[in-house]
């Protein structure tokens, strides 16, 4: 698994801050606020962000920093993939981390349309060094058919820390344009059925 310190220009930094401060993601060397998609508590940090990118999670375990695109307006039948990163989870005695997560999707008014249970964050020994952010195991797509509605779909992920009994809820929005949606097209017209020609009786007139 890749070891990085940053991405997205979110990092951890050891001994910057208090002890009073443990819980806080950092940027540029400051202690950043929890938002929606980042959150963190007791040293467990996660965040959720969104994708088209297929390739982030190849290039995750190639060198180099990985190029991520954040999602914000998707198309439908291009599947859209939540990233769920983890930082500095609990380990027990042999030194794994137990992190699983849920993922709910909802449509634009707020009823669930896909969800998934019980997702793999990590389950086996976690020795990276400390503050280094991680890509949670097992990962899911979501794909919008031509028949879902239109709007902002939410993604809402919770992430469990087993070891240090932490649940961080997270949650990410990505649009779908009205413009996207394919306009419904008149039925087509049944071909006229050609008139057969008149044909001259068969023999000689009387």
């Amino acid at each position: 698994m890749k070891s990085l310190s940053f991405i997205l220009f979110i990092a951890l930094q050891a001994g910057i801050l208090a002890a009073q401060d443990t819980n806080a993601w950092h940027k540029d060397g400051k202690a950043a606020a929890d938002t929606a998609s980042m959150k963190s508590k007791n040293g467990f940090g996660a965040q959720l962000l969104l994708t088209d990118n297929e390739q982030f999670f190849e290039d995750w375990n190639k060198e180099g920093t990985p190029t991520l695109k954040e999602l914000k307006k998707a198309v439908r039948d291009v599947p859209i993939l939540p990233v769920v990163l983890i930082v500095d989870p609990g380990k027990d005695d042999n030194g794994e981390a137990k992190v699983i997560y849920d993922i709910i999707v909802r449509k634009p008014d707020g009823t669930v349309y896909a969800e998934a249970k019980d997702m793999v964050g990590w389950r086996e020994k976690y020795d990276f060094p400390a503050h280094n952010i991680q890509l949670t195991e097992e990962h899911m797509g979501i794909r919008i058919e031509p028949k879902d509605p239109s709007g902002v779909y939410t993604v809402e992920a919770i992430v469990h820390d087993k070891i240090k009994k932490i649940d961080l809820p997270l949650k990410a929005t990505f649009e779908i344009p009205k413009s996207d949606k394919p306009e419904s097209k008149p039925a087509d017209k049944a071909p006229a059925k050609e008139q057969p020609e008149s044909q001259a009786p068969k023999g000689g007139a009387r």
